[in-house]
């Protein structure tokens, strides 16, 4: 994928999704990191290498997703309730990610640089698809969440870099066709219909009713005379639609001759505890999707999951790294010892 064809979860998806805790492409650190806290200067929560991270940008991060959750009804905790050292662990591990990010885009170079030509074109795909094209509604949400401009570049900025190294670290991945036969002959279930009948009725509270709409019925107007006279009323404005059947669904006097019937078969009237019944089905035989057809869709998904994996198994040994390389400033902070490093979506 070119820089310039690069899709953003920011536009399949809403900007808000990038305020929330967490960031997609990398792992969230897990463990108790660098003890050499004492180091850090004052109004610093936490330094992932040479970069500190301050106290009010885990403000303002909070703050952020405040303003999203509130603008859905939901609120978040503050100081001294429950649940409020997790929220700013996570939103804390949020912003020690963002770092590790730039350090990786930084360390593979040309491949993993973000122009501000692409940050613009972002942000302009984004406004048109999530705010109508509209700057001026752009402006409030960004207004109403508390976010500048800057913030904003910056959010997207960083998504583009996750996506840059995904494509870089997992650029040698192959799907080959031999690996998609394998999957195919593996997987028969995923490529299988089975047979399935549809049934359609018309009631009537008599017989004699009954055999007087048999006698006039055909596969050609079933439905204008199921609408005009059965009393199945939810099934009458279908034209007596059933939709799928299955064995042990029905009544046992109308499951035996629904079970029968051929495709496009109409029955005899038959009596249930709901009135008198005119059956037809429609059987449609079991099928089986060939290599041929799943094989692009095949390649397609899996050649994805095999990226995926593979860069799950780069992102922790990169998360592990910087365990290493991260100080927190106070042990509140630091996300819990026994966490497990959690994959986030890919892009």
């Amino acid at each position: 994928m070119t820089k310039t064809n690069r899709r953003s979860p920011l536009v399949a998806g809403v900007l808000v999704a990038l305020v929330a805790v967490g960031v997609s492409g990398l792992l969230l650190l897990s463990g108790c990191g660098d003890d050499a806290s004492a180091d850090l200067p004052d109004g610093v929560v936490a330094q992932v290498g040479d970069a500190p991270i301050t106290e009010g940008e885990l403000t303002g991060l909070i703050e952020q997703q405040r303003a999203e959750y509130r603008s859905q009804g939901q609120t978040l905790p503050r100081e001294g309730e429950d649940g409020w050292d997790s929220l700013r662990q996570q939103a804390l591990q949020s912003l020690v990610t963002q770092k590790v990010v730039e350090f990786e885009a930084r360390a593979c170079g040309k491949p993993c640089e973000v122009s501000k030509a692409e940050v613009t074109k972002q942000l302009d795909r984004i406004i048109q698809t999530n705010f109508e094209g509209s700057q001026k509604k752009f402006r409030d949400f960004l207004k109403d969440r508390g976010m500048s401009q800057a913030d904003v570049r910056g959010i997207v900025r960083n998504d583009l870099q996750r996506e840059a190294l995904y494509e870089h670290e997992t650029r040698g991945v192959r799907f080959t066709a031999d690996e998609a036969r394998k999957y195919y002959d593996d997987n028969p279930s995923q490529f299988t219909t089975p047979a399935g009948r549809t049934a359609r009725h018309i009631v009537v509270d008599t017989k004699a009713e009954a055999d007087r709409i048999r006698a006039e019925l055909t596969l050609d107007n079933f439905d204008e005379l199921a609408r005009e006279h059965s009393t199945d009323e939810g099934s009458a404005e279908q034209g007596g639609d059933l939709g799928q059947i299955q064995k042990g669904q029905l009544v046992p006097e109308f499951e035996e001759v629904a079970f029968a019937l051929k495709d496009g078969e109409i029955s005899q009237p038959v009596k249930t505890q709901f009135g008198w019944h005119i059956i037809t089905v429609d059987i449609t035989p079991k099928t089986t999707t060939s290599f041929a057809e799943a094989r692009p869709q095949i390649m397609s998904q899996q050649l994805q999951a095999k990226r995926q994996t593979a860069f799950t198994e780069w992102s922790e040994e990169v998360m592990t790294k910087w365990l290493d390389r991260t100080v927190y400033a106070d042990d509140a902070l630091k996300p819990p010892a026994t966490t497990a490093a959690q994959a986030a979506t890919a892009p």
